[in-house]
């Protein structure tokens, strides 16, 4: 099942993002979007290949991207 993720960027390798992103997406990563002049890459990939994307080189870190649901306006939580 795919997975949303955000990767961070090192500083050395923010001048060849766009070779980091054909590495992530060589790894099975669906990129959405490169944000470059920070750089963030956003995508997806499946569950169980996201722990290698940190093993790409020029990647500082790996975070999954969390869900948040709020209840319906006329639920009964307080």
């Amino acid at each position: 099942m795919p997975e949303k993720v955000t990767v961070s960027v090192t500083d050395e390798a923010v001048g060849r993002i766009d070779e980091v992103v054909a590495a992530l997406e060589h790894g099975g990563m669906h990129v959405d979007q490169v944000l470059r002049p920070i750089g963030l890459i956003t995508g997806s990939i499946d569950t169980q290949r996201v722990q290698a994307l940190g093993d790409v080189a020029g990647v500082a870190a790996v975070e999954r991207q969390r869900t948040v649901q709020l209840p319906p306006p006329d639920s009964d939580v307080q």
